[in-house]
């Protein structure tokens, strides 16, 4: 089931943030440019789906499940991101704004073509 690109982007946020210590309303909000109702509303929507859990707008945290579909993005952005830069030769900053877009539209078949073909790539090289 698709989550959207809103909730994705909260995921991938929150999965960041908890590599590098606790994840807070306040830090997502800061990270994805939003204000902190927004957060709040999607939090709501995360904690219902059982993708995260929080206690009395304490820290939040990743679900077993929550974390797997973090991963899931985030893999697909590192992936898509690599190969605009590597194989297309994008500029650095425009590959991390479309691999943004890309990710959350990219059906599954097609992600692992491109995995397929820039590991085939890297090995050519």
């Amino acid at each position: 089931m698709k989550l959207g690109e809103s909730l994705e982007d909260y995921l991938e946020t929150m999965l960041i943030l908890e590599e590098s210590g606790k994840i807070r309303s306040v830090d997502v909000a800061k990270h994805l440019n939003v204000s902190k109702p927004s957060v709040n509303n999607a939090l709501c929507i995360l904690k219902e789906k059982g993708y995260v859990t929080q206690e009395n707008y304490k820290d939040i945290h990743l679900t077993e499940a929550g974390r797997k579909e973090a991963q899931l993005v985030f893999e697909r952005h590192i992936m898509l991101r690599t190969f605009l830069i590597d194989i297309l030769k994008v500029d650095d900053k425009q590959a991390d704004i479309d691999a943004c877009k890309i990710e959350h539209i990219i059906s599954e078949e097609t992600f692992q073509k491109f995995k397929q073909y820039y590991h085939e790539q890297k090995k050519e090289s």
